[in-house]
């Protein structure tokens, strides 16, 4: 029972007919129904005409079909995984398996088949559980239990809890600060000659990224086309491609999400230019299909990432991956990186930076002539 249509028998459903190959495969085509999609006034006697619910997701955060089984009187075979596992009581109202673990659920399904009395028990046992913790009134009442605890909380306990989740983040940061800082320095040194390059042969830079890391994009853009530390100097061209609403918003609504930056990257860009690409990631389709087109164009792609890199390195000249798991962690990386890049662009380009932190020799030489960026001596 389910899918797209009432229709069963129809090829529009493309996931019924995946199934119906399956039933076919497997020699079981005359044993197997498909009623198609019903609605939820007579979902209760599909229910209580099973024998056995079985539910085997690898995640679920909580799942209401167990209990609208169990509530039917037929007991249920689960995934030991989410609310699945406080929802069945494994012995007594069903079982509790692995995930992916056909062997384990062949094995349950077959012993309560054969086992009358104990299918008999966990019928009436699923009906007791269902009505002892999961009617409206019930559940009502533990969700105003939750919020009575979060409002007694005194002062004192929210202080204290609050400060010690406030150092550990400190501390969390400091200690992925610091990995970074000897993992990542070269990494980053490299982005900035290679934005800098781009810049001096009078290219521009195009950059992307999803949520926080499209304010990444727009926050970089910003350095490069206004200032960083230097209070005069020109304007570097800079596109973040999270900025255009009209693009993203015509593109996506009638093509599709996946290429609303590769499709900028063809129009925008050009030989020679660079592509910055944010992702806590790697793994954004959009991203990598804009690094795709920035390759076919003979730009050059700049990666900064988090976890593993996910697929993004393989497609740029540059990698900066914040060796952490946490997406608030490789976020805040990934803003210190964006601010150190803009500082040495800067500094090479100009010879010069304000900020205390940074001493530059006055070793690079560079007159404006046009467009252009022009270097007479090198740091």
């Amino acid at each position: 029972m389910g899918g797209e249509r009432e229709d069963p028998d129809t090829d529009d459903d493309h996931e019924v007919v995946r199934l119906k190959v399956v039933a076919r495969n497997e020699g079981v085509e005359d044993s197997v129904r498909f009623v198609g999609k019903k609605s939820r006034h007579i979902l209760k006697y599909y229910y209580a005409a099973a024998d056995i619910f079985v539910t085997t997701p690898w995640y679920e955060p909580f799942g209401i079909t167990p209990l609208e089984a169990m509530a039917c009187g037929t007991p249920v075979i689960g995934s030991n995984v989410g609310g699945i596992k406080y929802s069945v009581e494994d012995g007594k109202t069903g079982f509790l398996v692995p995930p992916n673990d056909p062997d384990s659920l062949a094995l349950k399904i077959y012993e309560l088949l054969y086992d009358h009395t104990l299918l008999e028990d966990m019928r009436a046992n699923a009906i007791k559980r269902v009505n002892l913790l999961f009617t409206w009134s019930k559940v009502a009442s533990m969700m105003s239990a939750v919020y009575d605890r979060v409002l007694r909380l005194s002062d004192k306990e929210y202080t204290e809890q609050a400060r010690q989740f406030t150092v550990s983040s400190f501390d969390h940061a400091i200690r992925i600060l610091e990995k970074s800082k000897s993992s990542l320095t070269d990494n980053i040194m490299e982005a900035a000659m290679l934005l800098s390059e781009c810049f001096r042969k009078n290219r521009k830079v195009l950059i992307c990224g999803n949520g926080g890391s499209a304010a990444e994009s727009q926050h970089l853009s910003a350095e490069l086309v206004g200032r960083f530390d230097l209070r005069e100097r020109r304007a570097l061209p800079a596109i973040a491609l999270t900025a255009d609403s009209s693009v993203l918003t015509a593109w996506s609504n009638d093509i599709g999400f996946n290429d609303v930056f590769a499709r900028q990257v063809d129009a925008l860009g050009q030989k020679g230019d660079v592509l910055v690409c944010f992702s806590t990631s790697g793994q954004s389709p959009n991203v990598i299909n804009a690094m795709k087109m920035a390759l076919e164009k003979q730009m050059t792609c700049i990666a900064l990432t988090g976890k593993d890199g996910g697929d993004m390195p393989a497609y740029a000249s540059v990698n900066i991956v914040v060796p952490s798991t946490d997406t608030q962690r490789i976020q805040e990386l990934h803003l210190l990186i964006l601010h150190t890049i803009c500082g040495l662009v800067e500094a090479k380009l100009y010879g010069q930076h304000t900020s205390r932190t940074m001493e530059f020799p006055s070793r690079i030489a560079l007159s404006a002539n046009g467009n252009g960026y022009h270097h007479h001596g090198f740091v």
